[in-house]
């Protein structure tokens, strides 16, 4: 057995997606919310705390910098990775988007990197965003476009459904509020003013266009329970990345380059005042 199937989903969405596509997409949101050396900064739906490390210099010594997320194995991995200079310890909490265990008021921003569009209560989490913030805080963070807007995940998640017997619906949710509208409107109608919401694309380079769909099978298995019980069967994972690999041949190829494979994102950055 490989190290990459070796790798648990969480260890490989930290190793395979982090560099190529995570990464870039926190600098960016960082740098949208401007971090202040002293505030306090709560990072939901931290994952394996990509952002949560990339903010924690920013507020320097002073800040405070919590990483929360529902899933252990995420913040397991979080743990294990080095903590920047310059910043905080960061405090790792197990915890509930739709229910923090959190004061009123505690941060000053609040950063949400592709989280929003899991939560089974978007608007209950967006009120959660906006007690938690103290008044004059704001909120910043980023969805992907809609799927239509990714044609080889499209390719790949249709494959998938039909290969499962699952409704795409139970594959898309990366890809599901795409709308900037709707995004605008559960920012707002949880108080916040002031909204902004821009788009924004950027191209993500993997190593390897013969490993993309393998890692990507075994790392949406942090993400989507669709896909778990896939990654723990040999046979079935090597089924189903053989179905995603044969419907996507063709826009693989096309994105093929001299280094690897490169594939343009899209998504919509909001910010918020408090």
């Amino acid at each position: 057995m490989t190290h990459q199937q070796a790798a648990s989903p969480a260890e490989m969405y930290q190793q395979f997606f982090g560099p190529a596509l995570f990464q870039p997409w926190a600098s960016v949101l960082v740098d949208k919310a401007a971090p202040r050396p002293g505030e306090r900064v709560l990072d939901l739906a931290c994952g394996t705390g990509i952002v949560t490390r990339q903010v924690a210099p920013a507020v320097g010594p002073g800040g405070r910098v919590v990483g929360v997320d529902l899933n252990p194995d995420m913040l397991a991995v979080a743990r294990r990775l080095p903590v920047p200079e310059g910043g905080p310890t960061i405090e790792w909490r197990e915890g509930n988007a739709v229910a923090l265990d959190l004061p009123d008021g505690a941060f000053d921003l609040v950063l949400c990197q592709q989280g929003l569009q899991f939560f089974p209560d978007r608007p209950a989490a967006i009120r959660e965003v906006r007690r938690v913030l103290a008044d004059g805080g704001r909120a910043v963070l980023n969805v992907w476009h809609g799927i239509e807007q990714h044609p080889l995940l499209a390719a790949s998640t249709a494959a998938v459904a039909s290969h499962l017997s699952v409704p795409a619906a139970e594959l898309d949710t990366p890809f599901s509020l795409g709308d900037a509208d709707e995004l605008r409107r559960l920012l707002e109608s949880a108080g916040f003013g002031r909204v902004e919401v821009t788009a924004r694309t950027m191209d993500a380079h993997f190593p390897s266009a013969e490993t993309f769909m393998a890692m990507t099978t075994i790392a949406a298995a942090a993400v989507l329970p669709a896909y778990a019980h896939v990654v723990g069967d040999p046979a079935a994972r090597a089924a189903l990345v053989q179905v995603t690999t044969d419907a996507s041949r063709d826009l693989l190829e096309r994105h093929r380059d001299a280094d690897g494979l490169t594939l343009p994102w899209t998504a919509n950055i909001a910010v918020a005042r408090a």
